[in-house]
């Protein structure tokens, strides 16, 4: 459970990657993921924005002590428009090797839903499989598409529940006002809005399945996110997961514009 919970943070921070422009920018984004006061993870985002577009190409890596652990690195690449307010992902897709067996998830998007969804290798589905109603792929963010909130304010990017889709697993995030923290990285500084973030699984999973049915009935999540820049638009660049005594915590080193 561990390495998914990094899996799933650092496809959640890959968010902090974007921004729209009406002219092609380039942004850098790093973070570190710890736990136990030890780094166990490394990631790098370089994100390209052209127009309404978004292009993002990221890496991953175990680090330090994690290595005794796990093998994992990975890469992953996603694309999706912006405009009217809201985010349109087109695709996303994630590799990564775990203990050296390769695993992939694929997913393309038209017409603001879910148009095919592939894991390799295969969900393990079991006698108590909840299976996802088509109208659940339907107005559905991608991982990373689910993290970039569009606010006019700060005390806009809290309560609201986010529609995510992970290739299997269909969930919501339902987001309540925290509190306000000053928060600085390379190529930022000022404040983050905390959310707290209610994980309430829909389907696509097992109903045994002990770590989802933990993180729904015991998890806590808290994600702080940053205006980025003049765009409306807010990313995440904390994250705070408890899940069975442990805590994961996500933290951007880097957030930060290279060129307009």
């Amino acid at each position: 459970m561990r390495r998914t919970i990094i899996a799933a943070s650092v496809a959640m921070v890959a968010a902090l990657s974007l921004a729209p422009s009406a002219s092609a920018s380039s942004y850098r984004s790093d973070y570190v993921v710890s736990a136990f006061g030890m780094r166990l993870a490394s990631t790098s985002f370089q994100s390209t924005i052209t127009g309404d577009g978004y292009t993002i190409n990221g890496t991953m890596r175990a680090r330090g002590l994690a290595r005794l652990f796990t093998t994992t690195k990975g890469a992953v690449t996603a694309a999706g428009s912006i405009g009217n307010g809201a985010v349109a992902p087109q695709s996303f897709d994630v590799r990564y090797t775990d203990d050296g067996k390769d695993k992939r998830t694929t997913i393309a998007f038209s017409g603001g839903r879910v148009a095919s969804a592939e894991n390799m290798p295969a969900v393990t589905r079991k006698d108590d499989w909840i299976a996802v109603p088509g109208a659940e792929l339907s107005g559905v963010l991608d991982p990373i598409g689910a993290m970039l909130v569009p606010a006019r304010s700060g005390g806009e990017v809290c309560g609201r529940t986010i529609r995510t889709f992970s290739g299997a697993l269909r969930a919501d995030l339902k987001l309540s006002y925290l509190r306000t923290i000053p928060f600085s990285a390379k190529g930022f500084k000022g404040d983050a809005v905390t959310c707290t973030a209610r994980f309430v699984p829909i389907a696509g999973f097992n109903r045994s399945k002990r770590e989802i049915n933990n993180m729904r009935d015991n998890g806590r999540i808290e994600i702080s996110f940053a205006p980025v820049g003049r765009t409306g638009l807010y990313a995440p660049v904390k994250a705070r997961i408890v899940y069975e005594g442990t805590t994961v915590n996500v933290t951007a080193t880097r957030f930060e514009q290279l060129t307009n």
